[in-house]
């Protein structure tokens, strides 16, 4: 009975980790649903499978996943024009929002990603015409926006995929 409950816990504990890491194309914070995955598993066992410091890490983890992914989407955008601006920033944060709420039920969901891509490249590029910028410029900077925003939910994946090795290596 306690092997047929050990391989429960192991099921129950990889199919949180697996659906916080779909959950990231969704807009959600999916490094938070694996963290919480081993904090609940390492609690049901004692911390003896997996002791207290690995929730410690991957909370540390998941933390970064989320600022690091904010922080590439809004640099990206300041950063590729030749006068960093505050409002393009905020345009593209608020669009990439609005675009990954709007966005979700496109697609079974992955929409929201589409949507949120999509988003940030048109608040930033509005934001730069808006303000007297040329086509030329906006559509730049609204690239730039969008790739920082692609390459901020590549990292926060990454991080979520090392999340688990870590639960896995923890477990061995």
């Amino acid at each position: 009975m306690a092997t047929v409950l050990w391989l429960a816990g192991l099921a129950l504990l990889f199919l949180f980790c697996l659906l916080g890491l779909v959950s990231l194309i969704f807009g959600l914070p999916g490094t938070f649903i694996i963290f919480a995955s081993a904090l609940v598993y390492a609690w049901a066992t004692g911390f003896t499978a997996i002791e207290w410091t690995v929730p410690a890490w991957l909370f540390a983890m998941a933390i970064a996943g989320e600022v690091l992914e904010f922080v590439a989407a809004s640099v990206a955008a300041s950063s590729a024009s030749a006068e960093p601006s505050r409002r393009v920033t905020i345009a593209a944060i608020v669009g990439a929002v609005v675009g990954g709420i709007v966005g979700t039920p496109f697609l079974l969901g992955i929409g929201s990603l589409l949507g949120a891509l999509a988003g940030a490249f048109a608040g930033a590029a509005l934001a730069v015409s808006s303000r007297g910028g040329t086509w030329r410029e906006s559509m730049k900077i609204g690239l730039a926006a969008m790739r920082g925003r692609l390459f901020g939910f590549v990292i926060k994946s990454a991080i979520a995929v090392t999340m688990i090795v870590i639960i896995a290596a923890a477990l061995l």
